[in-house]
């Protein structure tokens, strides 16, 4: 089933990533789960592709048919340019949500990983665990290129009000004036991870990064299949 959207807002993110706003133009509640993704329909020259875009934000009870993703910009990609170039009050169609990548366990402590825009199903899962007033430890792993490339910055820091929320913060070239984490997220899952706690691991991102961090977890914290979740965008 497809639905028709318009664009709310357009905001910039990083040098090469726009974020969006959408609304069903139905008015009927989007419907997703926190994690799940939707199907763009974006019309390209003479023809119409599809892409999969995670959904970034949770469901929003006042303005249950509004949601939010974020794309990047490639150069050479018809499709992110033509999103990039999307106005308000523009309008596409879409089909979803899909997607299995959602958090159950709620009663566990979990650690999300992501590099990029693999943070966007995060997000919508940290978020919508934030807004309960009571439940576990959340502790949110991203990295990113540079200081310029962190998205949702200011809401991190929003987010570091809640007593059981913690960011950590990687970078692979950060500048000279950079005082935190660096290098790639695989390398500093033993020093944040207390494996005692058995908590549940949520990783997005790239295929090669998301390998990385499921042996890393596997063969060296001793974590079962279980404890693990993933999607990747390539």
């Amino acid at each position: 089933m497809t639905r028709q959207l318009v664009v709310l807002e357009t905001r910039t993110l990083s040098p090469s990533v726009q974020a969006l706003v959408f609304a069903c133009v139905d008015g009927a509640p989007l419907g997703h789960v926190p994690g799940q993704w939707v199907n763009l329909h974006v019309n390209v020259a003479d023809r119409v592709e599809k892409r999969a875009y995670s959904v970034a934000s949770s469901p929003n009870p006042a303005h249950p048919e509004r949601f939010e993703i974020a794309v990047t910009r490639v150069d050479d990609g018809s499709v992110s340019l033509a999103l990039h170039a999307l106005r308000v009050g523009a309008t596409l169609t879409m089909d979803g949500p899909h997607g299995f990548f959602t958090r159950e366990r709620h009663a566990t402590p979990a650690l999300f990983v992501a590099t990029g825009t693999g943070v966007c199903p995060l997000r919508a899962m940290i978020e919508a665990e934030l807004g309960e007033v009571t439940g576990p430890k959340l502790a949110l792993l991203f990295g990113c290129r540079s200081e310029a490339d962190l998205l949702y910055r200011e809401q991190y820091e929003t987010w570091r009000s809640h007593s059981r929320f913690t960011l950590h913060v990687t970078l692979s070239q950060p500048s000279a004036a950079w005082q935190g984490l660096r290098g790639y997220v695989q390398t500093h899952l033993a020093t944040l991870i207390d494996p005692a706690a058995k908590p549940h691991v949520y990783v997005c991102g790239l295929s090669r990064m998301v390998s990385e961090v499921r042996r890393t977890l596997k063969d060296e914290l001793g974590f079962a299949r279980q404890q693990i979740h993933s999607e990747r965008y390539d």
